[in-house]
């Protein structure tokens, strides 16, 4: 963490970016770092492939994202406009650069490097520089412990972006990433002037209508596999036409899937707007869907991964779950002549 601490310290301009469809870590750990960089005198730059979902749009500062567009050459407003002045990139939340999105990926050539800050266990160590930890329950703890090692004061502001990101990837403290160490970092978040009553009703009791009808379909989906072990169900490009509704308004589906009575793998299926099938993997065995993940060129945590596969989307289905099930099934064995 001191050589990390030794280029911020040392670098003038800084390009901090997130993976496509960010959620509330990607969304509140970039905040939080934009806003203490910023602070410390640096000129920061804050830019990905998506817009911030609505969902997090209350949290301060929301304002200082811009999207990358491949119509326009520079980065945007404020006073590092062009891709050559960044001297540092700080990357969060993504196993590997190209999460951030190809044509977003491809502008990226800092002067100084590059810095990998993330806690998914496929993390590819692509940075110059890497503080990745499987172990922290979210990015955000990373950036937690980055502050404290500096010596950044907290503050309200940064406290709420950090506690509503490891609220959020610990599902309300239900997964099994809520660890005594996300106890700990939240319980200081609070004493900085966090409310959890707010943040709770601000990020899960704001569900739209169209998102609402959206669930409604892709529960009409629900399938069961592996005598009940295994739950599925997915969304089309349809099914958001008739709804209203956009890839954002999906978040949070598969938990509904996951909390099924005697399910231990979850996974959810959602056509893109480009055809392929964005698929999210969930286990509450001890099954490492991060393995699963991986054979389709994504990744993830041994708990939650997810990939794309470019099928239809019923090949896409048949594709994942025969492959869960083979690795289910493998387990089992392994397990009973233990």
């Amino acid at each position: 963490m001191g050589d990390i601490w030794e280029v911020l310290e040392g670098a003038r301009t800084f390009l901090i970016s997130s993976h496509v469809n960010p959620d509330g870590d990607a969304i509140g750990s970039q905040i939080a770092l934009y806003s203490f960089l910023s602070d410390l005198g640096k000129v920061v730059s804050v830019v990905n492939s998506h817009p911030v979902p609505s969902v997090y749009r209350f949290l301060p500062n929301v304002e200082v994202f811009r999207i990358e567009s491949t119509e326009n050459t520079d980065i945007g407003s404020g006073a590092c406009t062009r891709w050559e002045d960044v001297e540092v990139a700080i990357i969060l939340d993504c196993g590997e650069l190209k999460r951030v999105g190809e044509n977003l990926a491809a502008k990226i050539r800092p002067r100084r490097g590059i810095i990998n800050i993330d806690h998914h266990l496929s993390n590819r160590y692509f940075g110059t520089y890497n503080l990745v930890d499987a172990d922290a329950c979210a990015t955000a703890e990373l950036i937690f412990h980055l502050m404290e090692f500096g010596g950044i004061e907290i503050g309200r502001d940064r406290a709420m972006c950090l506690y509503t990101a490891i609220l959020t990837d610990t599902g309300c403290f239900r997964f099994r990433n809520a660890t005594a160490e996300a106890h700990r970092i939240s319980a200081r978040l609070i004493q900085e002037g966090v409310r959890p009553d707010v943040v709770a009703e601000l990020v899960y009791e704001v569900t739209p209508y169209g998102k609402a009808r959206l669930l409604g379909m892709a529960l009409e989906t629900l399938r069961l596999s592996l005598d009940g072990k295994l739950a599925y169900m997915w969304v089309t490009q349809e099914m958001h036409r008739q709804t209203g509704t956009g890839s954002e308004d999906t978040d949070g589906f598969i938990d509904y899937i996951r909390s099924l009575k005697d399910i231990e793998v979850a996974i959810f299926f959602r056509e893109t707007d480009k055809g392929d099938i964005k698929v999210s993997l969930r286990s509450k065995s001890d099954l490492d869907v991060n393995q699963i993940a991986a054979t389709f060129g994504g990744g993830g945590h041994q708990a939650a991964a997810g990939c794309n596969i470019s099928e239809p989307l019923d090949e896409a289905i048949d594709t994942v779950v025969e492959a869960v099930a083979r690795r289910y099934r493998s387990l089992s064995k392994l397990a009973k002549r233990i």
